[in-house]
């Protein structure tokens, strides 16, 4: 035993800590993106991505919007989609309002018609999540609260997010490069992606470590699209190299740093990370110097 003891304590020391990450897909089946995506597109895209996320072994959960499902092809989508073991499913509403625009009447007749499309399709499957269009939960605090309370009465729970890359401005300059069938801008813009991404992630791990003193698990907010489905197996692994590890939703939000109260109620989408800061002055600071990814698209733009 003793011997045993010594061996172990002359063992080179490890950390054990990991960081986590959720990753998050709004707008599924499909990103719309109107004159962009024929049926074969779509197609191809839902399938790619679902296979990535498949041999990657990546908990990922979709947030579905329903009227993109009426097409046949595209309840054939989400069918996949609703099989998959990896996926777990969330409500992003019927038509993708803005809710904070929308009578609370209006709001529960978008989330009750979006139940019974995804539930027609996903049978069984639970559906516990929902996240609001461009995260824009109610005009103020007490319309959000009203909002949150009746999502909470129908099963489901207000999913946040800490970290977005403003990928569907990418895959716009994406698609328009591949229409031209400009490969090589193409490339170019899935490589800066990926760049302005992992500097996000940088950037909202040091933010994390300021508001709460250490790593939290990030849920990272990103879209059903072509960019995503080219280029996810090279974000995750970007990310591994970082540390990350990806898990569920509901393994994230076990995280205590999730039952932070909100101090910012504005209605427009941005990560909780600067929601849960206490001090206005200090959150406005950050809101300001946060990563844009203007300069990145702006290269592309011009070209």
């Amino acid at each position: 035993m003793k011997r045993f003891l010594s061996a172990i304590l002359l063992l080179p020391l490890v950390s054990f800590a990991q960081r986590q990450v959720a990753i998050t897909l709004d707008d599924a089946p499909i990103m719309a993106l109107p004159g962009y995506y024929t049926a074969a597109q779509r197609k191809a895209t839902n399938e790619k991505l679902l296979q990535q996320i498949t041999l990657l072994r990546t908990p990922v959960s979709i947030f579905i919007n329903g009227a993109h499902c009426i097409i046949p092809d595209n309840q054939q989508l989400l069918k996949k989609w609703a099989d998959n073991q990896m996926i777990t499913l969330g409500s992003h509403t019927l038509n993708h309002p803005n809710c904070a625009d929308l009578p609370i009447d209006s709001f529960k007749m978008e989330v009750t018609i979006n139940d019974y499309i995804i539930k027609a399709v996903a049978k069984d499957k639970p559906v516990p999540y929902f996240r609001f269009p461009y995260n824009a939960m109610g005009k103020d605090s007490v319309a959000q609260a009203v909002r949150i309370g009746y999502l909470k009465e129908k099963g489901y729970t207000a999913v946040p997010f800490t970290v977005e890359s403003s990928d569907y401005m990418f895959e716009q300059t994406y698609q328009e490069a591949l229409k031209k069938k400009d490969n090589t801008k193409a490339k170019a813009i899935g490589e800066a992606y990926i760049r302005y991404t992992l500097f996000s992630f940088d950037y909202f791990e040091k933010l994390a470590r300021e508001v709460f003193g250490r790593d939290i698990p990030q849920v990272y907010l990103c879209h059903v699209n072509q960019l995503n489905a080219d280029y996810y197996t090279t974000l995750v692994k970007a990310l591994q190299q970082r540390g990350y590890q990806c898990v569920s939703l509901q393994q994230a939000m076990q995280d205590k740093a999730y039952d932070t109260p909100l101090y910012d109620h504005r209605q427009y989408g941005f990560s909780w990370l600067f929601r849960w800061i206490p001090d206005a002055a200090i959150r406005k600071s950050h809101l300001r110097n946060s990563p844009e990814p203007d300069k990145e698209l702006a290269v592309f733009k011009s070209l």
